[in-house]
């Protein structure tokens, strides 16, 4: 799942009307649909047939970054994508000396130098997380400043925005000294600006909004509009399909979420090694909410423990909401303990989730039920 304000993928950006647009489209829907190697494929050809066009470099450097992050390590993913980034930094630095004023190429440019910010994003490293998305997001509003009507660019500044109003004291003091607007309700405007009107960048807007919508500022409704729109469209992305069924546990429609999740358990197997290790954990914690919300605990305590036990993401929401999860059955259970040292573990996390808030709230007050 993404973070992410997993969150700082600026890669998406894209470009519209240049030559190539339609086979570079063709790349990125295909590393999205989780085609790796077809995507690679096609980003490649399109770099040697379209080498000045805009996007095409930052989408090859963020198909092989999708394709490391299903079969590598976490040290392999960040050294490889840390080498491409600096082969599509010199390649745009090239191009903008020879058109210096070129919004296109400053909003990649920016991308790529933003993108920086994910290695460290997924290191909790904050200051230099915001220190190396604002270098990006610099570029990008000067980019923006030539030309208004580039929707794309509301996601990468959307992003940067809502991060900032999201963390800690020291980084919004920081986002301020760089003169930084640190709010998460502009960030998200801008983001569903992207999500709505930006040609190319609305799918990777829909993504972070997503997991914006499910684990910071909880909006079921939207939410659901969200994943079922991305699920629809991108079928073999598994990550995917997981937001979408999470959204109907949300919603409490858990006869169609029964149907997703024994969809997904077939699926599993058929995924590649490292993302079946990462979303089998996610997999066992919706099972878990599943069973929790048709009142079957002990089932529930199970697949908790499964997805706990065995997490192996780099982004840990889910392990937070997991630790929650079981904290509340352990309350209900009477097991206090217990409960206050699953609230304990999801507060650790320290990943500005909705959970947290919750596990405060249930520190002091110990959940009913």
């Amino acid at each position: 799942m993404k973070l992410s304000i997993v969150l700082l993928s600026f890669y998406s950006v894209l470009f519209s009307q240049h030559m190539g647009d339609s086979t570079v489209r063709k790349g990125a829907d295909a590393f999205y649909n989780y085609e790796y190697e077809r995507s690679i494929e096609i980003l490649n050809q399109a770099r040697k047939d379209y080498p000045d066009h805009p996007g095409v470099h930052v989408a090859w450097a963020a198909a092989h970054w999708r394709n490391d992050e299903a079969n590598l390590s976490l040290e392999e993913i960040y050294a490889n994508f840390d080498v491409n980034l600096i082969e599509i930094e010199s390649i745009y630095d090239s191009l903008l000396t020879i058109h210096p004023d070129h919004p296109e190429y400053m909003l990649y440019y920016g991308t790529a130098r933003g993108l920086k910010a994910r290695i460290f994003l997924g290191q909790k490293k904050w200051i230099p997380t915001l220190i190396s998305a604002y270098q990006g997001f610099r570029i990008i509003q000067k980019a923006k400043a030539i030309d208004s009507t580039m929707t794309d660019t509301y996601l990468p500044i959307g992003i940067v925005e809502y991060y900032a109003g999201l963390s800690n004291v020291l980084v919004k003091a920081g986002a301020e000294l760089f003169g930084l607007e640190a709010s998460r309700d502009e960030g998200i405007r801008k983001m569903e600006i992207a999500a709505t009107q930006s040609p190319w960048a609305w799918t990777e807007a829909m993504s972070v909004l997503s997991y914006i919508y499910q684990f910071m500022e909880i909006d079921k409704k939207r939410g659901l509009e969200i994943s079922q729109t991305l699920a629809k469209k991108y079928p073999n992305n598994f990550d995917y399909q997981l937001h979408y069924t999470l959204s109907l546990l949300q919603i409490n429609d858990l006869i169609q979420a029964k149907n997703e999740l024994d969809i997904l358990d077939q699926k599993l197997t058929k995924q590649r090694p490292r993302h079946q290790k990462i979303f089998s954990s996610y997999l066992n914690y919706m099972w878990g909410y599943y069973f929790f919300l048709t009142g079957h605990d002990e089932k529930a305590i199970d697949s908790l423990n499964q997805c706990i036990n065995y997490y192996y993401a780099e982004l840990d929401a889910i392990l937070g909401h997991a630790h929650l999860l079981k904290g509340k059955i352990m309350d209900k259970q009477g097991k206090r303990m217990e409960a206050v040292i699953n609230y304990k573990k999801c507060i650790k996390l320290d990943n500005y989730t909705h959970a947290i808030i919750l596990a405060e709230q249930y520190l002091e007050n110990p959940f009913q039920g």
